[in-house]
């Protein structure tokens, strides 16, 4: 028996696999607008970690010039693992902080301080988001809940394009009867296609849920 298999390696976390998963991905991208975005994010959520936001933009502009897969995939990995682990160590802040940039670019509307929802225009579609509670208590949890469906619904009876609404969130999977009580019906986990697309940045079990504007609207009437 050798000594390496005496001494096994401590399994990568998943954070890590993901990072490097999501990297790989984006080895030899073509769109500039895409990694122009993605830079804009990194320095949004850099800055608001206090971290030296220039500097960590600048190294990844060099890194997108690697013409090797492998070493791509090393270097801005190793540039990005203070970023990847202070999201790994505090995930409450990440969400948080992804919350404000998506409230600043006015991707999403906020329905109180634990709900927001976005509007696909082109679908009908409202996309409830349920963020993370943080410091908050139970009765506090409770209480913004309320706050943000009474919001939705106020929102809803006033923009007849809404026609359906729709809950994506941990939430929803982990606690499918609490959707089932206001009304929603509950569809499952999210694609993974989904997933990797929108909630890169979720290692829990994510499902959505459905309500039509008229089940919505007859169950919480003016």
């Amino acid at each position: 028996m050798s000594i390496e298999n005496l001494h096994p390696r401590e399994q990568e976390p998943t954070e890590y696999t993901e990072a490097k998963a999501y990297l790989r991905g984006l080895f030899g991208e073509k769109d500039e607008k895409k990694v122009e975005q993605l830079f804009v994010e990194v320095r949004f959520f850099a800055s608001h970690l206090h971290m030296d936001a220039d500097s960590l933009v600048e190294r990844l502009r060099s890194g997108f010039q690697i013409q090797n897969p492998d070493e791509f995939v090393r270097v801005l990995f190793l540039d990005l693992k203070e970023f990847i682990d202070e999201k790994k160590n505090h995930p409450e802040v990440f969400e948080k902080i992804r919350h404000e940039y998506r409230l600043q670019r006015g991707e999403n509307i906020k329905l109180s301080d634990l709900m927001y929802y976005e509007f696909d225009f082109q679908d009908g579609v409202a996309t409830v988001h349920v963020g993370e509670k943080g410091s908050m208590g139970l009765g506090e949890v409770l209480k913004s809940f309320r706050e943000g469906m009474k919001e939705l619904v106020r929102r809803v009876r006033e923009d007849e394009r809404i026609k359906e609404i729709q809950a994506t969130s941990w939430i929803v999977a982990t606690n499918p009867g609490l959707l089932e009580k206001i009304g929603f019906t509950v569809h499952g986990l999210i694609s993974e296609k989904m997933r990797k697309e929108d909630f890169t940045d979720e290692t829990r079990p994510v499902a959505w849920a459905s309500i039509t504007r008229e089940k919505l609207l007859e169950k919480y009437p003016a």
